[in-house]
């Protein structure tokens, strides 16, 4: 490859780092290219971008985007998902795949800046997505809302209640 062709994959590298809510890096040897593009579809399905790369180029674009921890995992064949949206589901697809097909090993994960093992990408996967953190949440507010509207309606239903019985005690009293 030409010097220009690879400040131009560095560069783009370096856009795909910056752009990404995370990257987990990957060791795709043994799989075979009817895999690996079965592998690429499940992940763009999910929200991400699994590209084979060099590792000297991409330890350049990690320098350039300021993310030096990450080269540590650059060794051995190296393919990295890009994610720009909520990593878990990219992230259990892979681990699906993974566990599938036995070929794929999880070397790390770079999230928020910050270098996390492989095993983080396991935990990130066993979270629920936006939706069901959503749903939780609204189930956790739903609680006390429902009982400050229980209490705010008490007295007034007890002054119903009460006056009910004093129009029933007149009626009963005149009868």
């Amino acid at each position: 490859m030409a010097r220009p062709e690879k400040e131009a994959v560095v560069a783009e590298l370096t856009a795909k780092l910056n752009e990404s809510y995370a990257a987990i890096v990957t060791d795709y040897r043994g799989l075979p290219v009817r895999e690996m593009g079965e592998l690429r579809r499940q992940l763009r399905g999910a929200g991400g971008e699994y590209r084979v790369v060099k590792n000297t180029l991409m330890r350049r674009a990690v320098e350039a985007a300021g993310m030096g921890e990450l080269s540590e995992a650059l060794t051995g064949p190296t393919a990295i998902l890009f994610t720009a949206d909520e990593p878990m589901a990219a992230a259990k697809a892979l681990l699906s795949f993974g566990r599938q097909h036995g070929l794929l090993e999880v070397r790390g994960i770079m999230m928020g800046g910050e270098m996390y093992p492989a095993s983080a990408v396991k935990d990130l996967a066993a979270l629920p997505g936006r939706e069901g953190v959503l749903a939780i949440l609204m189930i956790g507010l739903e609680g006390p809302v429902s009982s400050l509207l229980m209490t705010l309606q008490a007295p007034a239903a007890e002054l119903l209640a009460t006056l009910d019985a004093v129009v029933k005690h007149k009626e009963s009293a005149a009868a």
